[in-house]
């Protein structure tokens, strides 16, 4: 069960039998999603599906970044229907998502809203038990924090891969290896990772490197690819792609039937379930105390 306010894409999971209660839940786990993807609604979509999958009640809030400068439609829809950091800064949250965002060209430093998310990572050292972060929200993330440095791939790595377990991990219980997709034109430098000694490499593949990175506590999880991602969704960046780049654009590896453009079917769906399960059990073990919240305060 969730709950999440207001935002249009709503009757197209009920649709789907996503379960959702219009009052805020008072003994749901509470997560926040800062939703940096550029067509908001997929994202929202994705994410919003797998957690209804879970057998937890969730209450989700959505925020954008404020400082963010653009005009496209998705942008003006995330002003409409999400709520700004000011409005949930005196809140505490099990869980907190930051999806990843289509800037990787860029140096941190160059992404117009970066200190703002500066100031939500802060934030979030205090107001956050479980955090997730995703493609360039984890390189971001594990740059602010530990001075990690991105490295760009010569092309575009998009498709689906296999990585192997290097590590136990509760996020990762009842999975023994994975397919994921990637899609992303940077990587973090593995030796700087791995020079760091509060990070632990958790999965891994001599194809494509590393994917899932994680703190030593476990209570910060680093993820190079899309779980939530639908069977689609690379086929349709591909097409942007090469409506931008012609025959320059990467073609998603291991993921179109042949020599077609029709997509095999989501095989990762299993796994992305699993992962969403147990990411959200550990948000309820580790979940806010009203105690904790009382001394804080």
């Amino acid at each position: 069960m969730l709950f999440t306010e207001g935002i249009p894409i709503l009757p197209a999971l009920k649709a789907e039998h996503t379960a959702f209660t219009d009052q805020r839940i008072s003994k749901g786990l509470n997560l926040l999603i800062v939703n940096l993807m550029p067509i908001k609604e997929d994202a929202e979509r994705q994410l919003l599906r797998l957690f209804g999958q879970t057998d937890h009640s969730i209450n989700v809030d959505f925020i954008y970044p404020v400082t963010h400068q653009s005009r496209t439609s998705s942008s003006e829809r995330a002003a409409q229907y999400y709520k700004e950091f000011d409005d949930i800064k005196d809140h505490y949250y099990d869980g907190l998502i930051m999806t990843g965002a289509p800037v990787e060209h860029l140096s941190f430093s160059e992404v117009d809203y970066v200190e703002e998310l500066k100031e939500i990572y802060d934030w979030s050292d205090t107001h956050v038990k479980q955090r997730m972060f995703i493609c360039w929200g984890a390189q971001f993330a594990l740059n602010y924090r530990y001075g990690i440095q991105k490295r760009m791939f010569p092309e575009k790595m998009t498709g689906i891969y296999r990585y192997h377990i290097m590590q136990e991990h509760p996020v990762l219980e009842a999975i023994p290896e994975y397919i994921i997709p990637q899609s992303r034109g940077s990587y973090m430098d593995p030796y700087e990772v791995m020079g760091e000694a509060d990070l632990d490499v958790i999965t891994y593949s001599p194809y494509t490197g590393m994917d899932f990175i994680s703190n030593q506590a476990q209570t910060d999880l680093y993820i190079g690819g899309h779980f939530e991602y639908e069977a689609d969704t690379l086929l349709n960046e591909y097409v942007r792609d090469r409506e931008k780049n012609g025959e320059a654009a990467a073609k998603p590896k291991n993921y179109f039937r042949g020599d077609t453009l029709k997509p095999l079917p989501a095989y990762w769906i299993p796994y992305a379930q699993q992962l969403f399960q147990n990411w959200t059990d550990m948000m309820e073990k580790n979940r806010w105390r009203h105690d904790e919240i009382n001394i804080l305060e």
